[in-house]
């Protein structure tokens, strides 16, 4: 196969718009990919801070102060701290809390 013959391939799919939808639906999928990334990092980070808070600190307000602190610093070591806003770390600490009672099991596992 020649050159031309490849450019005219490449030029026909472009112009069909097969290339255009290739490149969409690899992107949906790469940042779909990411945010479920980011998802799993937040959650396992969660736990952690709650586990340690539960662990070595006395009452709840302190508990959740702290868990969110350690989050929060967590999340922008990592260049994500922009990527949640307030409600979303305080309901995923709370999750973890939950799933800390619970043996590890989120309640829809129970």
């Amino acid at each position: 196969m020649n050159i031309n013959h490849i450019s005219e391939w490449v030029l026909a799919l472009w112009s069909t718009g097969v290339l255009t939808a290739v490149a969409h639906a690899a992107s949906r999928f790469f940042v779909a990919h990411t945010k479920n990334k980011n998802l799993l990092l937040l959650n396992e980070w969660a736990m952690q801070a709650v586990q340690y808070a539960e662990t070595h600190l006395q009452g709840s307000v302190e508990k959740k102060q702290s868990a969110l602190n350690f989050l929060t610093e967590r999340l922008n070591a990592n260049k994500l701290g922009l990527k949640f806003d307030d409600k979303q770390l305080d309901t995923v600490i709370e999750l973890a809390v939950m799933a800390l009672h619970n043996g590890g099991k989120t309640n829809d596992q129970i």
